[in-house]
């Protein structure tokens, strides 16, 4: 008896910082994204079997976990959770109740390709590690959701139109979030700089050589969805308050296409004031952002939902030709250069 051959990948996939219409992307606004380079990696080894021996085993090194399912186990855990998912559409349960594990987001992509591409019998072996701080704005889990869909794409040789792709990433990220407007995948799916809309197409555009760092205020004490929940209860009905954050991203948009930094620094900076409006941004933070424009003639906003209660934001992007080292230093948050990541997934086969 020969063993029968195993396929294997490694798949990567950028992060994404917003640039502006972190919540009023949910609102019929446009957003500004862009793919950056801290990367999700998925490792995945197949081997053929008979049906009745397939199994999945998925080891997710970020936690120092490993889970091994035969095929009916796994396929039962997401029945559970779609349930759990219903119950929460329903208005019966928190959306945090739907994903409580961070193995069930995993479960979950497995089983909405199951359904969308019929899996190949045989033994899985997904291996995932990611740059991506979790819980910061940075779109961890689309970003883990995109490289388990990557890699079971390519070894089942079938190859998607970039929206189906997206289309299938945004119903599994909405098990995670509760609503998925689908900027996270969609600007990691296209990488670089990408105007997003939810009922439009998106429209990639040109890069221009900037400074800018990536400040972590640490992660924040309210999840996305109940950030998400929170603005919806107060604010869903003000149609000026979303006119307002439509009229900043414009006005980023095109300050940036023509280059103009004055125009792009004033329009970061009301994109933060509105974000203060809504209630997203711990006092803490808002001190710090005012503070690095009078030390360093910096502008900054919050990126991804922010935070509702406690002193973290998750992540803040600050434009300045210095880096705010010490600043950064005397609130201990941490700091990066920013570098956009144009190429979108990457899949090499082994």
């Amino acid at each position: 008896m020969h063993d029968t051959p195993s396929m294997q990948t490694v798949c990567s996939v950028p992060a994404k910082l917003i640039l502006s219409g972190e919540h009023s992307v949910l609102y019929d606004c446009s957003a500004l994204s862009m793919a950056i380079k801290l990367f999700t990696h998925c490792e995945c080894r197949f081997t053929p079997c008979s049906p009745n021996q397939s199994s999945v085993t998925i080891e997710l090194s970020d936690f120092n976990e490993k889970h091994a399912f035969p095929q009916p186990v796994w396929q039962h855990l997401a029945t559970s959770i779609e349930t759990r998912y219903q119950l929460f559409l329903n208005k019966n349960a928190a959306i945090q109740s739907v994903l409580s594990k961070p193995i069930d987001l995993i479960i979950v992509t497995l089983h909405h390709f199951d359904v969308f591409h019929t899996i190949k019998s045989g033994h899985w072996h997904f291996k995932i590690h990611s740059e991506v701080p979790i819980g910061k704005g940075l779109g961890s889990s689309a970003s883990v959701i995109l490289s388990v869909l990557v890699s079971l794409l390519k070894l089942h040789e079938v190859e998607l139109e970039k929206e189906t792709l997206l289309a299938l990433a945004r119903k599994i990220e909405s098990r995670q979030h509760g609503q998925s407007s689908g900027i996270d995948p969609a600007t990691m799916i296209y990488g670089g700089l990408l105007e997003f809309h939810s009922h439009h197409s998106t429209k990639q555009f040109d890069s221009h050589k900037f400074k800018a760092w990536l400040i972590d205020t640490g992660a924040p004490v309210s999840s996305t969805g109940q950030a998400v929940s929170h603005v919806h209860q107060e604010f869903s009905k003000d149609k000026a308050l979303w006119e307002s954050f439509e009229k900043t991203t414009q006005k980023i948009h095109q300050a940036w296409s023509i280059q103009n930094s004055q125009q792009f620094y004033e329009g970061i900076q009301e994109n933060q004031t509105l974000l203060e409006k809504i209630g997203v941004v711990p006092a803490k933070v808002s001190t710090f952002i005012a503070e690095l424009k009078s030390d360093y003639n910096a502008v900054a906003k919050v990126c991804g939902s922010g935070s509702i209660k406690g002193d973290h934001a998750g992540v803040v992007i600050c434009f300045s030709e210095q880096e705010p080292k010490e600043l950064c230093a005397k609130y201990d948050y941490t700091c990066r250069a920013i570098n956009v990541s144009n190429e979108g997934p990457v899949c090499h086969q082994n």
